[in-house]
């Protein structure tokens, strides 16, 4: 029966496997998709002068009006692009979600790592 429960968020976050950007200031990147996993954001430190701290949201609107909701962060050196995975999880309200619509990444902000 756990391995049924777990099929159900999965079907939710491949029906949502489209991406999602978001800039700013051009010097940072992030993109979201839906994966097997979770959601995997790429973060991209574009023209930085150094190390950069990275925040963002992450929201999976539902077709029941459900709206699954992750933060996360990364740090990321100049000129460098990492892969961050919000597992299943740690997306809250996943377990009421009959299918995603719509994943929209927002409140990104990047500040120098100290």
């Amino acid at each position: 029966m756990k391995v049924l429960r777990l099929f159900v968020p999965l079907a939710v976050l491949l029906l949502a496997l489209f991406v999602e950007r978001s800039r700013v200031q051009n010097d940072v990147e992030v993109v979201c998709r839906g994966t097997a996993l979770g959601l995997e954001c790429t973060v991209t430190n574009k023209k930085s002068e150094g190390t950069l701290n990275v925040f963002w949201d992450a929201r999976l609107q539902c077709r029941n009006g459900t709206v699954v909701r992750a933060n996360a962060s990364q740090r990321v050196p100049r000129d460098a692009q990492f892969v961050h995975l919000i597992p299943l999880p740690d997306l809250k309200g996943l377990d009421r979600c009959d299918a995603g619509q719509i994943l929209v990444v927002d409140h990104v902000i990047a500040r120098p790592s100290r």
